[in-house]
């Protein structure tokens, strides 16, 4: 690799773009739902999100970077502007999979990007890399229930109270400190 602190960056202003625009966007469907479960649901994703991208632009600043622009940041513009108005949960996450869709052959160099920093940090940072997969399983938690609530919405899952909630060990690691290369857990 070139320049590793230069990918790491690179990746992390990718995933904080990336994470800005979905705190934008779950927020904004938040304020167009009705049900209040749902309206719930993508409040606790958008606060979720909207974290990350701050804990994102920290740990650039930590690497003595700035947040900056991305590769991405053109196309999550209007993808905000295509998906924010729309209403209802499943058009909603039907656009969406539409635009990523459409979209994923202009996200290959920032996928790339992301998947760079990822390997760079797990090889020579376990500080990033700690952070990294500390927001990915948290990622995981949201997309689970936008799937699920999906499933619910459009019959294929019995109905439910969930909400996309973090499992206690996952809120006890925000809490903890980053781990070091001396640590073994």
């Amino acid at each position: 690799m070139a320049d590793a602190p230069a990918e790491i960056v690179e990746g992390l202003n990718v995933f904080r773009a990336l994470e800005r625009w979905g705190a934008t966007l779950y927020a904004a469907w938040a304020a167009r739902e009705p049900d209040a479960r749902l309206r719930a649901g993508h409040l606790i994703i958008a606060e979720r999100e909207a974290n990350h991208a701050r804990l994102l632009g920290e740990r650039l600043r930590a690497l003595g970077a700035e947040p900056g622009p991305a590769c991405v940041d053109d196309l999550l513009a209007s993808q905000l502007a295509e998906l924010s108005c729309i209403d209802g949960f499943v058009a909603q996450l039907d656009a969406f999979k539409r635009c990523s869709e459409r979209d994923a052959p202009r996200m290959v160099g920032c996928q790339q990007a992301l998947d760079r920093a990822y390997e760079v940090a797990k090889a020579d940072d376990p500080e990033t890399h700690h952070l990294l997969r500390q927001l990915y399983s948290e990622e995981k938690v949201s997309g689970a229930w936008y799937r699920h609530t999906y499933g619910e919405l459009t019959g294929r899952h019995p109905r439910s109270d969930a909400l996309p909630l973090l499992e206690p060990d996952q809120v006890v690691r925000r809490a903890e400190p980053p781990m070091h290369t001396d640590d073994h857990r």
